[in-house]
This record gives C-alpha cells, structure tokens and sequence, in this order.
C-alpha cells in the first residue's frame, strides 16, 4: 500500500484533471498537464471542436469566469453535527444543513458526487427586493460565521436593485457555481428541477443548457400558482396580471434517464364532469355493467410472436346507464359514480391487433354479450405481465373502464390525466397551513414538489434542495415515504437568514425549517415526535476546520501562529475541538456521506463503513496506539485506509501496516 500525508488538494473537481491525466497520459510532462499538448491531441481524435476565439452561440455575462472558479474552488470548512437538534437521530439518514450553500455543496462534493437522484430548488427570482448569496469574499466560512453574529460582522447576504446596472449578472454570477457543482451531485440518470419566475426564465435556461447540455433538456413545466383575481403584477395598462411560474427540468445524462410514464395529474371528477357538460363537450363514461354473465371459453388465437390469446365469452350482461340508476335507486349522480365505481365504462373502436385477432376468430358479438381476452403484451407498459381487455356491443368496441383512470384520494374521486407541461391544478390556496409554520418569504406547496419528485422517482432515492427555505423538500419527501412505504431520503441546505418577519420564536430561516420538519413528521404520521419510530434527520452546521493546518490564514488565531513552529507539542487538532466532529472532516474529506457507520472497534479506533464507498477507514486520533488496536488493524481489510496522527505509530509499524493498508497521517 503507501504511507502519505493527510492533504487537501487545492481544487475540488482535482478527480476530473487526474481523469484528463489517465486518458491523455502523452499530455502530461512532471505531472503538470499541458493544455497545447492536450489540444494536439484532441485534434488528432478528428471530432468537432471549437476554439474560444472563435464566436459560437453562449450566454455571456459580466463576472462569469470568476463565477466558474467559485465551482472549483476548494472549500475551507467542514460540518459540525449540531447533537440534539434533529430528530431520532441515531441511524438517521435525512440530513438538514445550515450554512452557505455554495461552502456546503463543496464540502459535499467529494462524498456525493453521482449519489443524488433528484434535485429541487426554489432560488431567489431576482425580483429586485429578494436576497441574493454575495459571495465575493476570499474566506467563505469565515464570511459565513460573521454574518451568522459568530464571528465580527459582515453581510453574506445582498440586495440586487435594478440600478446596479448588474442585476442580472449579479444574480447569475450567484447561481452558476451552486448548480455547476449540483450537477457533480446528481447520478447518471437523474435530474434537477430549478422554479423561477418570467423575470430570469430565459437566462436560467441558457445557463442550465450551457452547465447540462442543450440535449438534456427535459421540458419547461408552466405552472398556476395564483388564480387570476389575486395574480401579481398588471394594473397599469401595459401589462398583464402574473398567475404563472415555470419549472425547467434537466436530466444529468437524458440517455440515461427512464421513460417519463405513468405520470399524472389529477381532478376532481365530479366538478370535472359538470365543467364539460357545461361546456358542451361529451363524457363518455355513463354505462354500467350491473350483472357480468356467464363466462365461457371461446376460443385461442395468437399474436404476432406466436404467444396465445385466450378469448373467453360473456352471456346474458346487464347493461345500464348512470341516469337510469339515479332514477331506479333514487341516488344522486355521485353517489352512483362512488357506488358503481369499478363497474362503470365506456367503449371505443380502438384499432388494434388484438382486437382484429378476435374479430377474425370469433367475428362480431351477439346483443348482451362481451368479449373477455387474455394475453401477454411483449411492449408498452404492461409489457410481459398478463393482461385482460373486454371488448363489447356488436362490432366489438374496447370497454375503458372508469376505474383505471380514477383514484380515491382522501375521500375524493379525482380523474387521472398523463402529466403535461401545464400545471393548474395544484392548490397553491393553503399552503401557509402546511408544516403549520408561516413562512413570509413563501413556501412551496408539497404536492409540486412531490410532483417533480416523481419525475425519476425509484422510491429509495436521495433527494437534495439547497435553497430549502422552510424545509417544503423534507416534507413532500416524508409524505410520498409515508404513502408508498418507501425510502427516499432528503439532504436540506439553508442559510441562517433573518426570517424579517415578526415572528420571535425563531432567530433564523434555518431554525424554522428545523421545526417545520419535525412538525412534518407529526403531520405525516398524525403523532407526537416522541411516539414515533421513524427515520429521523441529523442537523449540521457549516463551521471551521477542526484541522489547524487546514485553517485559512485569517482563522489562524495568533496564539496559533505562535505556536506553529512547534506543531506537535500542541497537537494537531483545533482547541475543543469533539472526537465526532472530527471524525465527520476526516470521513467526508475522504469520500464518506455523511450517513455514514461509525463505530468505536477499540479504545483508540473508529471504524467508519458506507455501502457507497468500496473500503473500510479506520481512524485513530490517539498519541499512542493500544497493542490491541495494532492487532486490530494488522488484521484489518485488505485495501482499508487508516487515518493517524503521525506520531502514533513508529516507523516499523507503519512499514508493517502499509503491506495492507494505506495509511495517511496527519
């Protein structure tokens, strides 16, 4: 194995350059990677290429090359498990984060690069009077912990008025870094969902398209967020009154992305049913089959493949209308629809080769009599799994039964409509009650969220909003878990913002949502936290390093500096720094979530495992190790990464242990 120094390196995307290194070896001279020699080679692959001075179509805007380092730089902080906070939080794995995002994301990078399924954010929209990240600063965790009253103050946050004369730029400027490292996040096959307003729409297009690609663009969703009496805007002549938002979505790799089926959205079918009388348009489902009959077999026929296709009849049906059942049973139209739910139909002359099959076998049907055929699909979405169709009146017309495309949802009848880039029938109306938190800067309502989660839902994914706000994310997450047995995880990240209302029970944004969240889990289970045993979430806090030598030179305390000449004679850990903290910096710089196992295997040892990560790390932070922990890690994995003060082992022992280890010392 190797014996080497526990080190940071100076960028964050440092696994993409050694990448460059591998596959164009000839490019590199004393392990310094040359661009010319690297353009040669590229030429040589004979692929289309362009040159930075040649003008091709992009969105340009001031400060965007120093907006792309701000995704490369390399954070300075770490992660501080605020213990108590959360809830149930041992094995949790749903995690609230409050800090800059930008710092949280690059501390994240390295241990959940291609681990998230679904991002959804709800940014600022750049209205002119929102907030945005400033993030022209040389120190960020020292910025943050000023504007956090944790250290001297300074802003972290900045208004953006029109008259900057960089209102847009200032806002993208904000926005790129954050999604450029978000896209690192996100699996192969997943995606992102960014909500914005009309006032950056088009630039946020362009953006995403330039971070993940013209050709993994998914749609722009429209959605209806006001109804039209109380929509913004308009009232002065020139212009309309807002009622619509939008969602761009982007998949990570499209390629890799599953079919967008079985999606839905939902009305409620009685109002549905009176709006298209209404409006003169025709509802086709008003037959009910009251009395199925006698089944026989027919007949069996085949498909193009050769698989069989059992043809069944049905004799002697009793067929009625919904009109003539309210009349009979005295039953209002609901009532009958609730009643006769699974009974109800319609029929169409649906061309296909199944029917065309039958027909041919069997020929045209007999008054009061159906066609009941079974057979295995081989494509479509019941594509290997038997299937039944009925098929009825004299020329043999599909039934479409009613309830194949109506649900009961909390008592509700609601038609089911395959999703469409329009959404006006998610309520925004109550969703201040929600979490039964306010949130004057605005909430989502759970059920978009939910939505856009669906989009690539596998029902076990990790899903991560870093603009969380009142935590909206975690609930919608908490709700589908709770409807459908999964288990999806949520990752929240939100700065400890000044909420600017007069609600005093909360200092901070992020302590709200740390609240709302519980109170979700209360809603979505209709419990009290403490008779709950669920999946909880951990909160963690943006902090310093507890690594003197990972300190930047302004949280360098001069006592520190003083000292440095004599490093070990003080150690090499942050004064006060806990043994949980620390564990958390090492295993996160190392590539381990932060769900990961950790566990004390000896007096002087940790063994921290993940289920994503292909090697076991051990780590000691001991001046002196036991015999029984050199035992210990002499019979340790092969391949396993052990993390020491550098002292703590001899130099015979580190020769020892690195025939199977790698070893790293700090």
């Amino acid at each position: 194995m190797s014996i080497e120094k526990l080190t940071k390196s100076e960028r964050n995307d440092q696994d993409r350059i050694n990448k460059l290194k591998e596959i164009f070896p000839e490019a590199v001279a004393d392990g310094l990677l040359s661009i010319e020699a690297l353009n040669n080679l590229i030429r040589g692959l004979d692929i289309d290429t362009f040159s930075d001075k040649e003008e091709f179509y992009s969105l340009g805007w001031s400060g965007k090359s120093e907006a792309r380092k701000l995704a490369y730089t390399q954070h300075t902080g770490t992660l501080s498990l605020k213990d108590g906070k959360g809830f149930n939080e041992t094995n949790a794995s749903n995690l609230f984060i409050q800090g800059d995002n930008l710092e949280v994301l690059r501390i994240l990078k390295k241990s959940y690069t291609n681990q998230v399924d679904t991002i959804y954010i709800d940014p600022p929209y750049n209205t002119g009077q929102d907030l945005i990240y400033n993030d022209k600063f040389d120190e960020p965790v020292e910025s943050y912990l000023q504007a956090t009253n944790q250290a001297d103050e300074q802003g972290l946050l900045t208004s953006n008025p029109k008259s900057t004369g960089r209102y847009h730029a200032n806002w993208l400027n904000m926005l790129y870094p954050r999604i450029k490292l978000a896209w690192s996040l996100l699996k192969e096959d997943g995606i992102i969902c960014v909500s914005i307003s009309d006032i950056e729409v088009a630039n946020l297009k362009k953006m995403l398209d330039e971070i993940f690609g013209e050709e993994n663009f998914v749609n722009t969703v429209s959605v209806k967020s006001k109804v039209n009496a109380g929509a913004s805007g308009g009232g002065e002549d020139k212009k309309l009154k807002k009622n619509i938002e939008y969602i761009h979505i982007y998949a990570k790799n499209i390629e890799k992305l599953s079919p967008l089926k079985d999606l839905y959205q939902y009305r409620e079918l009685m109002p549905l049913i009176s709006e298209m009388k209404e409006e003169g348009q025709s509802w086709k489902y008003t037959s009910v089959l009251v009395g199925y009959g006698e089944r026989q077999k027919m007949a069996t026929t085949y498909d193009g493949n050769g698989d069989p296709i059992e043809i069944y009849s049905r004799k002697n049906l009793k067929r009625k209308t919904i009109n003539q059942i309210m009349k009979e049973e005295k039953l209002s139209e609901e009532e009958v629809y609730r009643k006769y739910l699974d009974n109800i139909f319609s029929d169409t002359n649906a061309q296909s080769s199944i029917r065309q099959r039958v027909i041919d076998k069997c020929g045209n049907l007999e008054q009061n009599e159906m066609y009941e055929v079974e057979y295995t699909p081989r494509s479509g979405k019941d594509r290997g799994k038997k299937v039944v169709h009925h098929y009825i009146s004299n020329t043999v017309r599909r039934v479409i039964w009613l309830a194949d495309v109506v649900d009961e949802v909390d008592g509700k009848l609601l038609k089911k409509e395959r999703l469409s880039t329009l959404w006006d029938d998610i309520d925004f109306n109550n969703v201040g009650k929600e979490g039964e938190i306010p949130y004057p800067n605005g909430k989502k309502p759970i059920e978009l969220i939910k939505r856009c989660i669906n989009i690539n839902d596998k029902n076990d994914g990790l899903i991560l909003d870093f603009f969380a706000g009142s935590g909206s994310t975690g609930h919608a997450v908490l709700d589908m878990n709770k409807k459908d047995n999964g288990n999806r995880r949520f990752l929240l990240v939100q700065l400890p913002e000044n909420p600017n209302d007069k609600n005093e029970e909360f200092s901070t944004i992020a302590d709200l949502a740390v609240q709302r969240i519980k109170n979700s889990y209360m809603q979505v289970y209709n419990s009290e936290l403490s008779e709950l045993d669920v999946n909880g979430f951990k909160v963690f806090e943006l902090n310093r390093s507890n690594l003197k030598k990972w300190l930047s030179q302004s949280e360098q305390s001069v006592d520190y500096l003083v000292n440095k000449l004599n490093l070990f004679s003080v150690g090499p850990f942050v004064e006060g720094a806990s043994t949980e903290n620390i564990l958390t910096e090492l295993m996160l710089s190392q590539g381990f979530p932060l769900d990961s196992n950790v566990n004390g295997v000896a007096d002087d040892i940790w063994e921290i495992t993940h289920d994503q990560v292909p090697f076991i790390l051990y780590v000691s932070l001991q001046l002196n190790l036991s015999d029984r922990a050199i035992g210990l890690l002499e019979n340790a994995e092969l391949g396993s990464l052990l993390i020491c003060i550098d002292e703590s082992l001899s130099d015979q022992q580190k020769i020892l242990l690195s025939e199977k280890l790698k070893i790293k010392t700090i």
